[in-house]
């Protein structure tokens, strides 16, 4: 197998690993402290995990023309969006209003993965695909602004890892976005490397999760 090939795919299985891990580690502790954050961390952890996943079939299966891009990129914008939202207020309210928009939201991303026999290309690939992963960017980016506050008040080292990962991650989509303006050798690299970046950053979250 070619490295070109070989270097995605093992990131691909990395990112659906550690945002599995993520996943199961805030569900479990949503259902002993019923905190809806880590439920909403939990659901967008499982949802990642599942554009990864999706991914790294789209790249391998030939015998069947598939675009998972739609929910790639859709599917992560909802997950980090409503990990943002869920930093906004603190009510109990507005959190359960918030998981369930979250669980409604996440099963119509679901259906972009159906559909991927059948879904067309994006128009005009190359800006469509900036804006939205710079969409991803920024918003982690500001969840990146919340945790800093956060520990700003309070100092707390869940706070300082939280800050850290979603700073890395932010990174790691910017320099992907960066690909676009580069010949097609250097873009791969960018786009590696920006996986390599994303991998960090979910591996810090994933140290946040554990010890917080």
């Amino acid at each position: 197998m070619p490295i070109s090939v070989l270097i995605p795919d093992i990131l691909a299985i990395s990112l659906f690993a550690v945002a599995v891990f993520i996943a199961v580690r805030a569900l479990y502790l949503y259902f002993r402290a019923r905190n809806p954050r880590l439920f909403i961390l939990g659901l967008s952890m499982a949802l990642i995990a599942l554009t990864a996943a999706a991914d790294f079939v789209g790249s391998n299966v030939t015998s069947v023309s598939l675009n998972t891009d739609w929910f790639l990129y859709i599917g992560q914008s909802v997950s980090f969006l409503f990990i943002l939202l869920s930093l906004v207020a603190s009510s109990e309210e507005y959190l359960r209003k918030l998981m369930r928009w979250h669980i409604a939201l996440s099963l119509l991303a679901l259906v972009l993965l159906l559909l991927a026999p059948v879904l067309p290309d994006f128009p005009n690939p190359a800006v469509t695909r900036t804006l939205l992963s710079g969409s991803r960017g920024l918003l982690c980016f500001i969840i990146f602004f919340y945790y800093v506050s956060a520990f700003m008040k309070k100092e707390t080292r869940f706070s300082l890892l939280m800050s850290l990962s979603f700073l890395l991650i932010s990174f790691g989509y910017f320099t992907i976005v960066t690909q676009y303006s580069f010949p097609s050798s250097q873009g791969v690299f960018l786009d590696n490397a920006g996986d390599v970046i994303r991998l960090l950053g979910l591996i810090t979250l994933f140290g946040a999760v554990v010890t917080g």
